[in-house]
């Protein structure tokens, strides 16, 4: 769960971001095509603009929804708005696939090995990689990354992220072996995200907090001015490990909060990309001539939390109810303009999900969702409230929608508007009944780890992520399943587990909903990665 920081159970956690797409079988996060898109990502291709030899040179100006506020991996304040630019200033060892799949790629490592018993991970450093200054990447830099990355007192937001990590030893100058003190399935998942980059343990130390303001890594770009709550401007990285690229010479970051005003710069041409295209607006952007849609799925969700303790919503019976009484193909026709993707899964989509034919969907049936409440310690219904963030119309049309369909069932639910931060106030101590706590949901890596112990793991005092749910048979697959070394062993267990929480539906996936951005025709290559993170070192310019 990306994005807004929860610091909580010694460690934080960090919660949600944007928007996602999920199907139901597709184990990729390939682009969806809401006009022809090549694979990869890069729907300008259709214009014939980008054919032939990648172009140097240029700036690129991009209209961003949420502001960048602070550039140090490990204290994100504002989610999306820092990561993304974040990660055109930093790489870790390894990096999620550029070009949006869900493989793990070899970034400032090159190869690695991994021990029989999964608990060693020998590296071996890039050869020639240097950071932004022209100051060679070592091993004590890593080894002083990793620490800090597996320090819950400096990395305020993701600590949980390191969780089993022991210690790095320094092999060679080129070498590192990372000890774990049990196997962690996602441990490479888990180090290819921001908190995890590589920075220059001299330059750290040596400057401080001041470090930040304008830091030294090793990605496609550097900070050439930041103003904050107005812009924050990149230029090319000489010194980047990727040779040729990156293509551009500038980038800069908009700061426009306001869908209109980001859709005005890109048509006037103040911009050259936008991102967070309301999805009613997905159509007058298709209608205008030189510019493109691109929607990229990404592990991210409309997760409606329910309180397991609060009346009503401890019954399993009324919760399946619920569940059988959304016509979802009608919230997806109606509110979100046909882009999303009705969920097998309470969750977002992952890496392992089994699909519709190994677990079923809900489907819209009114007879067996009210048959379920005559069977529940509620026939005649009851009063309860739902709380959904305000400045967003489709959360307004959409607990209308869920008002009416759960009226016909005797639920009688009181609509509370109120703004994020006051959302997500409420949701940890868990005054609610049901909510959406962040308006945008996703995860922060593309294997079910992350979110299946947050929700499952007792241990680790989360209360079943905030909805006060338990299962002690679901714990013990989990616990299996994030501890096993065999992919094969996790794939067969993981549609297990996303049944198991399908059947009880602790809290309800309304939508796998996609990331939408657009573009004019003359940027090629808008790569994006399966957390939604444009990597903008392939991205250029067409004359």
């Amino acid at each position: 769960m990306r994005r807004p920081s929860i610091a909580l159970a010694g460690s934080a956690l960090l919660a949600c971001g944007l928007a996602a797409c999920g199907g139901t079988s597709d184990n990729s996060a390939s682009s969806v095509s809401l006009k022809p898109t090549t694979a990869g990502g890069d729907s300008a291709n259709v214009s014939g603009m980008c054919a032939g030899t990648p172009r140097t040179g240029g700036s690129l100006v991009y209209a961003r929804q949420s502001e960048t506020q602070v550039l140090n991996p490990l204290e994100v304040r504002n989610g999306n708005g820092d990561i993304f630019a974040q990660e055109l200033l930093f790489n870790g060892l390894v990096r999620s696939d550029p070009r949006g799949s869900f493989d793990i790629q070899p970034a400032l490592a090159d190869r690695w090995t991994i021990s029989k018993d999964g608990r060693t991970y020998t590296f071996h450093l890039r050869p020639g990689v240097r950071f932004s200054n022209g100051q060679p990447v070592t091993t004590d830099d890593v080894k002083f990354s990793l620490d800090r990355f597996a320090d819950p007192r400096v990395n305020t937001v993701l600590a949980a992220a390191a969780a089993g990590y022991d210690r790095t030893d320094i092999i060679d100058d080129a070498t590192v072996a990372v000890h774990l003190r049990h196997p962690v399935a996602g441990f490479l998942y888990n180090i290819s995200i921001f908190p995890a980059v590589i920075t220059p343990k001299s330059l750290v130390e040596r400057e401080g907090r001041g470090f930040w303001n304008k830091p030294v890594g090793t990605g496609p770009f550097t900070v050439s001015d930041f103003v904050r709550g107005s812009h924050i401007t990149f230029r090319k990285n000489p010194n980047y490990w990727e040779n040729g690229k990156p293509y551009l010479d500038q980038v800069r970051f908009d700061f426009a909060t306001d869908s209109n005003t980001r859709l005005l710069s890109l048509k006037n041409g103040q911009a050259q990309i936008a991102d967070g295209v309301p999805f009613s607006q997905i159509g007058s952007v298709q209608g205008t001539r030189g510019l493109q849609i691109q929607a990229v799925r990404a592990p991210l969700f409309v997760g409606l939390w329910m309180n397991n303790r609060r009346p009503g919503m401890d019954d399993v019976n009324v919760r399946q109810a619920m569940q059988y009484a959304l016509d979802k193909d009608e919230i997806n026709k109606a509110i979100f303009h046909g882009v999303g993707t009705s969920p097998n899964s309470v969750l977002p989509q992952f890496k392992f999900d089994g699909d519709d034919s190994q677990v079923a969907p809900y489907r819209l049936d009114l007879a067996k969702a009210k048959q379920l409440m005559s069977q529940s310690r509620y026939p005649d219904g009851f009063e309860t409230t739902l709380q959904y963030p305000a400045g967003y119309d489709y959360y307004k049309q959409l607990g209308l929608f869920l008002q009416q369909s759960w009226a016909q069932l005797g639920i009688r639910v009181k609509l509370i508007e109120q703004d994020q931060a006051t959302e997500s106030q409420r949701f940890y101590p868990g005054d609610f009944d049901m909510t959406f706590p962040y308006a945008q949901f996703t995860s922060d890596v593309v294997v079910p780890d992350e979110y299946a112990q947050f929700v499952a793991d007792p241990s680790n005092g989360l209360h079943g992520f905030y909805s006060w749910w338990s299962d002690p048979q679901v714990t013990s697959m989990v616990r299996q399943f994030t501890s096993s070394t065999s992919d094969a062993e996790r794939a067969k267990l993981w549609p297990q587990i996303q049944r198991a929480m399908m059947v009880d539906s602790p809290w309800i996936n309304v939508m796998d909903l996609p990331f939408v951005n657009a573009h004019a025709d003359s940027v090629c290559n808008t790569t994006v990665n399966a957390l939604g993170a444009d990597h903008l070192e392939n991205t250029w310019l067409a004359q």
